[in-house]
């Protein structure tokens, strides 16, 4: 479903498609967070030169900028530029007025039961973003 209403949020805003990684990426870094290519690659659950790369490809592509991290000389860091919260501010009203039209064909039973839905979902998700509590639990 997710995919479904990127892709067509996206397309309804005429915006080029981009990788899910890269946006995963630039979610994490919107609207004005800078973190180091390590940390988004750890974040991610990506490795080093695939982290290297997207930001690479990104760059090139006016979506991030990198700078030098103020602790550490040796070290990048990684944020979002305008253009890339601009394409992020047009998708979102996509997706909004998209997910505003849906809803509003929906029953009003049909829309307390995706009401009621929602906080069970989001209690999914928190189980799942604790993976490692889940496998701590079942090996004991």
């Amino acid at each position: 479903m997710w995919r479904v209403l990127l892709n067509t949020s996206r397309s309804r805003a005429g915006l080029a498609a981009l990788p899910d990684a890269q946006i995963e990426i630039l979610r994490r870094l919107f609207p004005d967070k800078w973190e180091g290519p390590t940390v988004l690659g750890r974040q991610l659950g990506l490795a080093r030169p695939t982290i290297s790369n997207l930001v690479r490809t990104m760059e090139s592509d006016g979506l991030v900028a990198r700078r030098p991290d103020g602790s550490d000389a040796r070290s990048m860091r990684v944020g979002l530029t305008d253009l890339a919260r601009e394409q992020l501010r047009i998708y979102d009203v996509a997706a909004e007025g998209l997910l505003v039209q849906i809803l509003a064909d929906l029953t009003p039973a049909e829309q307390r039961t995706l009401r009621d839905a929602t906080a069970l979902l989001g209690r999914i998700r928190a189980a799942l973003e604790r993976g490692d509590d889940l496998q701590r639990r079942q090996s004991t």
